[in-house]
């Protein structure tokens, strides 16, 4: 029996709406599994970006209350009559009191299931910035520069002036490397030379031939801003040690004339805008210099340098004398040294607090530096600065 040729053609044609029909019902699907997949990778994204923000947050909170817990102590400290050692009436059976000090850090505390780390720098070790570029010394900024800093030639030179130049109150340029407006303002982001007094240390960076290298020195690479931690980071910290003592090796000085090698010292660690010395080089306060500080002595090593600061956590010297001599090159550096408990101007003390926030999942920090000065039981804050 043969088919009319109508009929073949209405059959044909419902087969081919069937296949057109399975064929739309399957990108139907796969689209779905597309927005399906795209909703649950959205989704977890931002769980993640939830939790981290929380971590961040707690972390940073964590770092606030080292901050505070740090100006509390140190207030406590400056004080006490009887601080740092015990007195002939204590006895063995009476507990030890815990004091902070600059110098003695870093001290580490949990905090509502996260952490912190706060170490704490005597501003009085430091040079003062303003005082120092005012009077124009310009060989002894260069003499700087070229010992703790390791500049040379041009580039110091550069630098030297620049930095003359940003802080004097007249547009004439210092020598024929320095830069007043007309260098700023020709800058992709242009900004005016501040030709004045100068707030916060960390506007050297602004200055013409000062990178991040010669204003850290070797903090730059390292941990220092970053907020997540890695293991060894994160065991450092657990394990109380301070993160000068991971910049410096033995092979970077020359332990027979103490000269520095490959290390320099950052402008950071030289120089501070609220205190310090008027003269260089002055007198380090051994009891609380930093290792990057100890440093500068002329003739210190790095191996001396971080058995003086053990040797200070069990007891500080009592003067210029006590366990120091039997130090490398200590007729060097005898006389650039001073054995106070504390840099004190007009009956103030000036610190620099670092505080490092770790969250409860010991995954990501945050970091804060401030400026702090201290007289009797006040307190005021001069700078803070938050690391990210």
């Amino acid at each position: 029996m043969t088919m009319k040729p109508e009929v073949l053609s209405a059959q044909s044609m419902t087969q081919n709406e069937k296949g057109i029909a399975l064929l739309m019902v399957l990108w139907i699907i796969t689209l779905l599994a597309v927005i399906c997949a795209e909703f649950s990778w959205t989704m977890r994204t931002e769980t993640s970006i939830a939790r981290n923000y929380k971590e961040g947050e707690q972390a940073y909170y964590c770092a606030e209350a080292g901050i505070n817990r740090a100006i509390v102590e140190l207030l406590r400290t400056l004080n006490s009559p009887r601080r740092l050692r015990k007195t002939d009436e204590e006895t063995d059976d009476e507990p030890e009191q815990k004091y902070w000090e600059s110098g003695s850090g870093p001290y580490q505390c949990e905090f509502e299931g996260g952490m912190y780390e706060v170490e704490i720098e005597d501003e009085g070790n430091k040079i003062n910035l303003n005082i120092f570029l005012e009077k124009k010394n310009i060989e002894k900024l260069k003499k700087l520069l070229t010992e703790q800093v390791g500049l040379e030639g041009e580039e110091r030179d550069i630098v030297a002036d620049s930095m003359i130049d940003w802080r004097d109150k007249d547009h004439n340029i210092t020598g024929i490397n320095g830069a007043e407006d007309d260098y700023y303002k020709s800058l992709d982001t242009p900004y005016e030379c501040r030709d004045g007094r100068i707030p916060v240390v960390e506007e050297l960076l602004l200055v013409r031939g000062i990178t991040e290298e010669i204003y850290y020195g070797k903090v730059v690479g390292n941990s220092e801003y970053k907020t997540r931690l890695s293991s060894e980071e994160l065991e450092r910290i657990l394990s109380g040690r301070s993160h000068d003592e991971e910049l410096y090796d033995e092979e970077d000085t020359d332990n027979e004339t103490g000269k520095q090698g490959t290390t320099n010292i950052g402008l950071a660690n030289i120089f501070s805008a609220v205190s310090g010395s008027r003269t260089y080089p002055g007198k380090l306060n051994i009891n609380t210099a930093s290792l990057s500080q100890l440093l500068m002595l002329k003739g210190m090593d790095a191996e001396s340098a971080r058995e003086i600061i053990k040797a200070r956590k069990e007891r500080k010297f009592e003067g210029p004398t006590d366990r120091l001599p039997h130090f490398n090159n200590y007729e060097v550096w005898k006389n650039y040294i001073k054995t106070a408990r504390g840099s004190s101007i007009g009956g103030m003390r000036y610190f620099k607090i670092k505080s490092r926030g770790v969250s409860p999942d010991r995954s990501i920090s945050r970091k804060i530096a401030c400026e702090v000065m201290l007289a009797g039981n006040r307190s005021m804050i001069l700078s803070w600065k938050v690391m990210e």
